[in-house]
């Protein structure tokens, strides 16, 4: 779509073209995937997206995750006591700091987001199906020159901000 004009301009709205339409585009069909997937899992959007948090580290401190995932610590405190209910999540001591926690998936909640991941991948292999090796990988390193672009430290991966207290004991 090299050069076409993705969005129209309509008096004073904003018109987006080119490279930056199409990483909007490609963040509103992520956002829809991910909230049909959560859905389809029962779960809602935020809840989803804390489960996607606490896979990718294995286990994570409240206070991490609200950091990584731009909620307040009342929203991820509300959403782990929903999600420890219905047995996804655990809340485990940290053996370092008393004061602290850990939260980490259950077995149900790995069976879960093996499920998730799954079908993502699925549904990505589709698109990637229709790309050469060499496509891929050019694809992959654009993506990734993007996220370092807009500041996004790519050092913490997909999981953002781990600190060695994060690791799975």
């Amino acid at each position: 779509m090299s050069g076409e004009t993705m969005f129209k301009e309509n008096g004073s709205v904003q018109v987006l073209e080119g490279v930056t339409a199409a990483v909007v585009v490609l963040l509103r069909a992520l956002d829809k995937t991910r909230a049909g997937m959560a859905a389809q899992a029962g779960f809602t959007g935020s809840e989803i997206r804390v489960l996607f948090r606490i896979s990718e580290a294995g286990r994570v401190t409240p206070k991490m995750l609200a950091g990584s995932t731009d909620l307040s610590m009342g929203a991820v405190t509300a959403i782990c006591d929903r999600l420890v209910a219905r047995d996804v999540v655990r809340r485990v001591a940290n053996p370092v700091d008393r004061r602290s926690l850990f939260l980490e998936l259950t077995a149900t909640g790995e069976t879960l987001m093996e499920r998730i991941y799954g079908d993502f991948r699925a549904r990505i292999g589709r698109a990637q199906g229709q790309m050469s090796s060499t496509e891929q990988a050019l694809l992959e390193a654009q993506l990734l020159s993007i996220a370092a672009a807009l500041g996004y430290d790519l050092e913490d991966g997909l999981a953002g901000a781990q600190g060695p207290a994060m690791t799975s004991a």
